[in-house]
Order: structure tokens, then C-alpha cells, then sequence
């Protein structure tokens, strides 16, 4: 049996590029879960956003923004509220309808993901 060394040497190439490429996928900070959570239907508005990351989220690149029927939601800066979580208050009320929450942060590795989902109000009258 007969070795061919280029294709040996590309393989071996490929393999190495998908194992690095494959860790940095994994590197990235993951939202697990929020509050309120994605597709939620609220009776009641949210007095505050939280998420929770795989990593702990860095604060100095964590952004929170909410966007509703009327635009721009006013909220509280971003804080730590637990391990590996943020939090921001809701300024105001909600009003019934859609949002949309976009966020942004970054875990042990320093490169920034981003992300956002939806929840919606539609209170009792």
C-alpha cells in the first residue's frame, strides 16, 4: 500500500482547521435563558430584563435595548444579578403590544455575541 503524502497533509489540514474553527464556535458567549422569555405573552409588563449567560457576562460590553409599539423603551443601566447573569430595569410602563429585546455582551474569551428575542404584553381589560 502506497502512502500519498499531499492528500495525508491535506486531510490533516482540514481536520486542524475544523477542530479550531469548531473551538471558536464554542468560545462565544451563550444566552441559556431570560426573563421574559422568548415568544412570552405577558399579562403583566416586565419591571425588569433579565438573561443568563454559559459565561459570565463581561459589563463593560453588555447591552441591553428594548424596542415597543411606541419605539425606544427607557431603561436602567445594565448591572450583574447573578452568576453569569445581567439585569436592567424597565423605566416607565408598557404598553400592550410587542418588544423586542436586543442584547449584547461578552464572556472569557472577549469576543462579543449578540442576540435578541421577542416577548409581548397584552394585559386583562
Amino acid at each position: 500500500m502506497k502512502l500519498n503524502l499531499s492528500r495525508l497533509r491535506t486531510a490533516s489540514a482540514i481536520v486542524l482547521f475544523a477542530g479550531v474553527f469548531a473551538t471558536l464556535a464554542l468560545a462565544h458567549n451563550k444566552l441559556l435563558k431570560s426573563d421574559p422569555a422568548p415568544n412570552a405573552i405577558l399579562k403583566t409588563a416586565p419591571k425588569q430584563i433579565e438573561m443568563w449567560f454559559a459565561e459570565k457576562p463581561d459589563l463593560t460590553v453588555s447591552k441591553l435595548a428594548v424596542k415597543g409599539p411606541s419605539g425606544a423603551v427607557d431603561m436602567g443601566p445594565v448591572r450583574a444579578s447573578a452568576e453569569n447573569a445581567i439585569v436592567a430595569d424597565v423605566k416607565g410602563k408598557l404598553a400592550d403590544g410587542q418588544y423586542v429585546v436586543s442584547w449584547q455582551t461578552a464572556g472569557d474569551d472577549g469576543h462579543v455575541s449578540k442576540g435578541d428575542f421577542n416577548f409581548s404584553v397584552q394585559s386583562a381589560k
